[in-house]
Parts: structure tokens; C-alpha cells; sequence
């Protein structure tokens, strides 16, 4: 989902597409419309200069802003949207805490106080529904545990320790250990020749810092092997060694819930939210003024017109 970052990260560029914007004002007078809410035209021109006055790195050599960053902006919107009807449907209000915590996260972003305040109160507000949706939504510790101890695929998280070492001769050596009931994180210290042998063999998300990574990472970031081998591996469970090309021999142990249980819920009551928000976007009437593109509903993002 598209969130409060890209009032730091978006590249707008302002003088072609304000002619643009004026241009379209005879087709219509929105720029987008979800459900029953809309974004006048008026009003995206002045979210959009008020970010420029904000963030003067965002305009080009020659002043324009990209129609990627207008897309953006108003996909930020949309998401906005979503959540806020997602939180109607539930009978919840965003509080006055929720607010605060959005104010004092975006107080860090680069350009957010020199906003002008309209721009300020549209990223508080997308960042206090995400700051509602997630307490509304979330998941209970035992719903977490649950869902973890179905599985990676099922629930999205690879917890992992891993022993990695030169010879199928040490590997054999290690599986006896394992299977002898000697501990994983101590045996990986002993022997394992990867770098991360020295914390027990933890594989962590080198971009959070996480003990555990998305499913979606460790499908694109590590080899078939590893996949194939945690394939009918339980929780707690031990993977058979396999061989690494040019490596060496790894075994794989799914970590135990009560090792993980801090790093979960961000994987995991995260994707709470998505299953209530993707219905309402699944069936929700969005319009797009055709001088942005067109919205896409398979990737739920605002395309360029075909």
C-alpha cells in the first residue's frame, strides 16, 4: 500500500502539469473520485504546489513535474480512501493518538515541516488511518501463532537458522549432533562456516533487521535449493542438507514461535489490514481523470492509458 513516505521520495514536476490540470478542467472538475469521495482539480493543483514549495529538489531542470509523481500522489489518496471506509465499516474513529503518532513519525521526513499545511494535514490524516486501521485490524498473539504454525507459505514468514559447511563429511557430522538433540544455535556457533554462524546461525532481513523475512524475499532472494528443501519442513522442523554449488552443505531449522514472536507481528497482523481493505477495493468504483491515466485494478495502481 501507498503511504505517507512519498512526501519525501516523489519527483513532481509542476509547470507542465499545471497546464495540464487546466487543460482537463472542461472534461471535469475532479482528478479522482472513489466511491462516493472525490479530489477536486483545484484541489490536486494545490496539493501539488504546495509539495513542490515543499520539496524543491522535486522539480526538474526545467521546472515540470512527472506525471509519475502526480500518479502517486494520487494513489496516496486512494489508499487513504480505503482505509478510512475500512474504518467506517468498523465503527472506528480515528483517535486523537493516532494523529499524534502520525504527526511525530512525519516530523522525521525530510520536507514535512516545511509543508504547507494543507499538505501536512492530508499525510497526518493517510497516516493516522494506517495508524487506526492497524490497531482496529490486528491480530492477537495466539491468532499470530496460529498462523505462523501453519507454515512460511501460509503465513508469510521465514524464520530461519542455517549451518553452512565445506564438506558433506562435516554435514554428516552435524546432522548427527542435531539428531542427537545438540542445539541448533550452539552447533552453528561450532561449525558453520557462514558469517552468520557467529549468532547462532540466524538468517536475518538484511534491509530491517528482522529475525524473519517475507515469503516473498526468500523466494526471489535465495536459491531453489532452499526452497525446495523447507518445502515439508514443520516449524521447529529440520531441513535435509542439501549442497550448494561452490559453497558447501547447509541445514536448515524453521525457528520455533516463542524465538520470533517480536518479529512477527509486522509480517504477519500486517496482513490483518489487507484482508480487510483488498474487498473494498476489489469492488469499489474508481475514476481517474484520463489526463493522469487510468486506474488498473490487477495491480491496484494507477497505469498509463493504453
Amino acid at each position: 500500500m501507498l503511504t505517507s513516505r512519498r512526501i519525501i521520495t516523489s519527483t513532481v514536476a509542476i509547470v507542465a502539469l499545471l497546464a495540464t490540470i487546466s487543460s482537463c478542467s472542461s472534461v471535469s472538475n475532479d482528478a479522482i473520485r472513489f466511491n462516493g469521495e472525490s479530489l477536486a482539480a483545484d484541489d490536486f493543483e494545490d496539493l501539488l504546489v504546495g509539495f513542490s514549495q515543499a520539496v524543491p529538489s522535486a522539480l526538474s531542470a526545467s521546472g515540470n513535474i512527472t506525471m509519475t509523481s502526480a500518479q502517486a500522489f494520487l494513489q496516496d489518496w486512494i489508499s487513504t480512501q480505503v482505509l478510512l471506509e475500512a474504518l467506517t465499516d468498523a465503527g472506528v474513529e480515528i483517535s486523537d493518538e493516532n494523529r499524534a503518532l502520525a504527526l511525530e513519525g512525519l516530523q522525521q521526513a525530510n520536507g514535512f515541516s516545511e509543508a504547507p499545511q494543507h499538505v501536512q494535514d492530508f499525510y497526518v490524516l493517510a497516516g493516522s488511518a494506517q495508524a487506526a486501521a492497524s490497531q482496529a485490524f490486528a491480530l492477537g498473539d495466539e491468532e499470530i501463532k496460529k498462523i505462523y504454525d501453519q507454515g512460511a507459505i501460509q503465513s508469510g514468514a521465514v524464520c530461519l537458522r542455517a549451518i553452512l559447511t565445506e564438506t558433506q563429511e562435516q554435514m554428516d557430522l552435524v546432522s548427527a549432533l542435531l539428531s542427537a538433540g545438540q542445539d541448533f544455535a550452539a552447533t552453528a556457533q561450532q561449525f558453520s562456516i557462514d558469517a552468520t554462524g557467529a549468532n547462532g546461525g540466524v538468517i536475518n532481513d538484511e534491509a530491517s533487521g528482522s529475525q524473519c523475512i517475507s515469503q516473498e524475499i526468500y523466494e526471489s532472494q535465495f536459491s531453489p535449493d532452499f526452497l525446495t528443501a523447507l518445502a515439508d519442513v514443520p516449524v521447529g522442523g529440520l531441513s535435509v542438507p542439501f549442497e550448494i554449488p561452490n559453497a558447501g552443505w547447509v541445514i536448515l531449522l524453521i525457528r520455533p514461535y516463542d524465538e520470533v514472536s517480536a518479529d512477527l507481528p509486522v509480517l504477519i497482523a500486517g496482513s490483518a489490514v489487507t484482508d480487510v481493505t483488498d474487498p473494498i477495493i476489489q469492488s469499489a468504483k474508481i475514476w481517474v481523470n484520463p489526463q493522469y491515466g487510468r486506474w488498473d485494478l490487477e495491480s491496484q495502481s494507477i497505469v498509463p492509458l493504453s
